[in-house]
């Protein structure tokens, strides 16, 4: 009898355990421009200026203004506190262009620490229409620009959002950079 109590203890203990395991949530907020410290989540580089809005806000009652002045990619990179992205399907942000005209904005993603060559890391460019845009990106398609090569979604290194060789000041404003199931 005393046999049977322990197997059924253990194997209560088992459910219970693997039960309180957590599964990652359905979206993860890389950074969402709430307060002063997401301004500290972003390296600060020449040609960009960045703001705290109450304007054009997705997510939240706050976003990004993002001024980006004529250089050579002028944009925004976030330091990316969670770079497994294997539980998730699509990263996504949103972006609100003020201007009549649409720019083309390019998202960057690498998988390593070093500065990969273009070929060897993923780029896109979108069109960002006047107002709203929400720009999602399936994980499955980051592959290297010359390559068939998948990103290692397990190190998601660095992450750009930027405008190549503006012409002119350009504002922009961003905000809910995610990544979902």
């Amino acid at each position: 009898m005393n046999t049977v109590k322990k197997l059924i203890f253990i194997l209560v203990s088992v459910f219970l355990l693997s039960s309180c395991q957590k599964e990652p949530s359905k979206e993860l907020i890389l950074i969402d421009f709430e307060s002063d410290e997401d301004l500290d989540q972003l390296y600060w580089n020449c040609h960009t200026l960045y703001s705290l809005s109450n304007d054009h806000a997705t997510h939240g009652s706050r976003s990004l203004k993002m001024e980006l002045f004529p250089s050579d990619y002028p944009g925004l990179i976030p330091v990316l506190a969670v770079t497994d992205w294997r539980a998730y399907n699509e990263f996504s942000f949103d972006v609100y262009n003020p201007a009549e005209q649409p720019v083309q904005l390019g998202v960057r993603i690498d998988d390593r620490k070093d500065y990969p060559d273009f070929a060897d890391r993923y780029n896109k460019n979108f069109a960002v229409k006047k107002g709203n845009n929400h720009i999602a990106i399936p994980l499955e398609t980051l592959i290297a620009s010359g390559s068939n090569r998948h990103l290692d979604r397990a190190q998601i290194y660095r992450l750009f959002i930027f405008m190549h060789h503006p012409l002119k000041k350009t504002t922009l404003y961003v905000d809910n950079i995610q990544v979902l199931r």
